[in-house]
């Protein structure tokens, strides 16, 4: 799931600048399944709620790993990116890694998708709605709220928002692999190098667990329940191997 994946004839190749981008068909085969359950009991028909979905996790994924390829292309390692199954990379070939490298190179993915979520909130406060924060007990402004319309762009932009900002925030959970678990690796082996990778798997666990839980209970959600729950016990098996 973290690797990259092998090449095949169907992958779509394109540039952003100077960053190859490579999408592998998984990506779309994924994002069209998860666009199909997040439309499942609403009127939205099944194939456009499919379409929407691809179309907003494309473009917030490939936000996401820009951040991260610029910043590594910032520190001089050249970067290209994969999209696939449920995310992407970002790949680059680092020499010496300071922390603070470390560290900000992981969180330019969520920044940049925290970005594009503001942009889009800051768009439509401009038209005088609210917007309702997905996943979170947050709404964004005074007037109608933005997804009273219930169209095809309302969908994208509830979309949008639930990719950049809140699995952007779920993204920063100090769980390996993800964003987070990178920074939190990083903290450790300033504070505690004689067994940061111990304990980065520890607090991984401990997350995971909670999160996993908060999954089923709080955001009524099967998929994030399991997902932090496998995250766990691959944290707590990284822990074990040492």
């Amino acid at each position: 799931m973290f690797a990259e994946p092998p090449k095949s004839d169907f992958d779509v190749h394109f540039r952003v600048g100077k960053i190859p981008v490579r999408v592998h068909p998984l990506f779309w085969l994924i994002a069209m399944v998860f666009g199909a359950l997040a439309v499942r009991g609403s009127n939205t028909h099944v194939f456009v709620g499919m379409a929407l979905w691809a179309a907003a996790t494309f473009v917030s994924i490939l936000v996401h790993e820009l951040g991260h390829a610029i910043a590594a292309k910032l520190h001089g390692w050249p970067p290209r990116i994969v999209l696939y199954s449920m995310g992407g990379l970002a790949i680059y070939t680092p020499t010496r890694m300071s922390r603070r490298a470390r560290i900000l190179i992981a969180f330019a993915g969520p920044g940049a998708g925290f970005v594009l979520g503001a942009l889009i909130l800051v768009a439509v406060l401009l038209t005088g709605h609210s917007v309702p924060l997905p996943g979170l007990p947050l709404t964004i402004g005074s007037g109608e709220a933005f997804t009273a319309g219930g169209g095809r762009l309302e969908l994208f932009v509830v979309f949008l928002l639930y990719v950049n900002i809140f699995w952007g925030l779920l993204n920063l959970a100090p769980i390996q692999p993800l964003d987070g678990g990178a920074i939190a690796k990083a903290v450790m082996d300033e504070r505690r190098p004689q067994d940061a990778w111990q304990m980065t798997c520890k607090v991984g666990v401990a997350t995971g667990a909670i999160l996993a839980v908060a999954g089923f209970l709080v955001w009524n959600s099967t998929f994030l329940a399991i997902m932090f729950g496998m995250l766990a016990y691959n944290n707590w098996q990284m822990m074990q191997r040492g």
